[in-house]
């Protein structure tokens, strides 16, 4: 079964109608891998459907999304970041906001923290959009060395 029929079945499957703009955007982001914004689908989309307006493309990410196809998160002023969610490897995201560079995060690191927040509050996080933000080792280095010479 090709990615593209994986796809349309799983979207059948949650009780979503399966479109030709659905269907060639899961198979973009699916081919180009990794986070994207609307923008980078939407110009690698439109080559495959020449149709294809913007306002479409940030109606279907929506649904997608809505479906459990995909994962989005923000990184403060930049454009929303999204990616084919990953059943069988769910994860999080680190997000330096320095750099900007992206990391997965195994969601097994944050398992203690939930069930600590869970006994403490009665809060349940929902781990399938987790993103935190701090800075990259790189980063964090470069922060410490800069503070050093200015004391």
């Amino acid at each position: 079964m090709s990615c593209g029929e994986r796809l349309a079945q799983e979207l059948r499957r949650k009780g979503y109608r399966v479109t030709a703009q659905r269907t060639i955007l899961l198979e973009t982001m699916a081919h180009k891998g990794g986070h994207l914004n609307v923008q980078e689908v939407f110009q690698e989309a439109r080559e495959r459907l020449p149709g294809l307006n913007l306002a479409t493309v940030y109606r279907t990410v929506e649904s997608l999304r809505d479906a459990g196809l995909i994962d989005w998160y923000a990184l403060g002023s930049e454009p929303m970041q999204f990616a084919l969610r990953d059943h069988e490897n769910p994860h999080g995201h680190l997000v330096c906001r320095q750099c900007g560079v992206v990391f997965d995060l195994d969601l097994a690191l944050v398992n203690t923290f939930k069930q600590s927040v869970i006994d403490a509050t009665g809060f349940h996080i929902d781990d399938s959009h987790l993103t935190l933000q701090g800075l990259c080792e790189a980063c964090s280095v470069s922060d410490s060395s800069h503070a050093e010479k200015v004391s």
